[in-house]
C-alpha cells in the first residue's frame, strides 16, 4: 500500500494541489467580486486541472524511465504543458463577448489562461514563481483597473449623411473641420451615388474618445442647408 502512495509523497502532490487551489482561487475571487461570468470555480478548476496533468506527466515519466532509457518509449512532459496552454485558449475565448462596439471578457479570458500557466508552474514544484506571479497579477488587476477607469472610453459610430452630389465636396470639407474641432477622427469615408435623385449617401466611420453627444451632432449636421438626411449608427 505504501508503494502506491510513495510517488505522491515524493512529488508533494497534496501540497501542489492545495497551492494550485489557493492561487487559482485568489484570481477567481477577484473576477467573482467584479461580477464576471468566469469566476471562482472556473479559475480553481483550470488551475488545479493543469496541476493534475503536470503531476501525472511527471509521475508517468518516472514510471517509464527505464523503458525510455532503453529507447522503447519516448517521453517529453513539456509537450503536455504546451498542449494545456494551447487548449485553454478555447475556454478563454468562451468568456469573451462582443455587443456592438463593446467587447467584454478579454481580461477574464486572459486570467483563465494565466491560472492555467500557474497550474503548470505549481505542478513542476516552482512555488516561489507561482506565488510571486499571482500576487503581481492581483496587484496589476486592481491598480490598472483604477487607471483604466480614469481613461475615457473610445467610441465608434457611423455618421450617414445624404447630400446633393454637386455639394458633396463642400459638405465634406465642413464636416472634417467641424469634427476635428471636437477631436473626433474620421477613419473611413464611403460614398454611394444615387443618379436618379442626384444625391450621394456618405458614410463616415468616426472614432471619438470620451462622451459622444449623438443628438447634438445630428442637430448640427441637420442645420446645414445641403443636408437632406442624417443618422448615426453604432458600430
Amino acid at each position: 500500500m505504501s508503494a502506491l502512495w510513495d510517488p505522491f509523497i515524493r512529488d508533494q502532490t497534496l501540497i501542489k494541489l492545495l497551492v494550485a487551489l489557493v492561487l487559482g482561487g485568489l484570481v477567481g475571487l477577484e473576477r467573482e467580486l467584479k461580477g464576471r461570468p468566469a469566476g471562482l470555480r472556473t479559475h480553481v478548476l483550470v488551475c488545479v486541472g493543469s496541476t493534475i496533468l503536470i503531476i501525472a506527466a511527471r509521475q508517468s515519466s518516472a514510471v517509464f524511465a527505464g523503458d525510455a532509457a532503453a529507447g522503447q518509449i519516448v517521453l517529453d512532459p513539456t509537450r503536455l504543458a504546451a498542449g494545456i496552454v494551447t487548449g485553454i485558449g478555447f475556454l478563454g475565448a468562451g468568456a469573451i463577448l462582443r455587443i456592438g462596439d463593446l467587447v467584454r471578457g478579454l481580461t477574464t479570458g486572459a486570467c483563465i489562461w494565466f491560472v492555467a500557466a500557474v497550474g503548470i508552474v505549481v505542478g513542476n514544484g516552482l512555488y516561489p514563481l507561482a506565488v510571486m506571479s499571482t500576487m503581481l497579477v492581483l496587484v496589476m488587476l486592481e491598480l490598472f483597473g483604477l487607471i483604466e477607469r480614469r481613461i475615457p472610453d473610445v467610441l465608434y459610430r457611423a455618421l450617414i449623411v445624404t447630400v446633393p452630389t454637386g455639394e458633396r465636396e463642400v459638405f465634406e470639407a465642413w464636416l472634417r473641420g467641424h469634427l476635428a474641432a471636437r477631436k473626433v477622427r474620421i477613419q473611413e469615408t464611403l460614398a454611394r451615388v444615387d443618379a436618379e435623385r442626384d444625391v450621394t449617401e456618405l458614410t463616415f466611420r468616426i472614432r471619438a474618445r470620451g462622451e459622444f453627444r449623438t443628438r447634438g451632432l445630428i442637430a448640427e449636421v441637420s442645420q446645414r442647408p445641403e443636408v437632406r438626411e442624417v443618422e448615426v449608427e453604432m458600430l
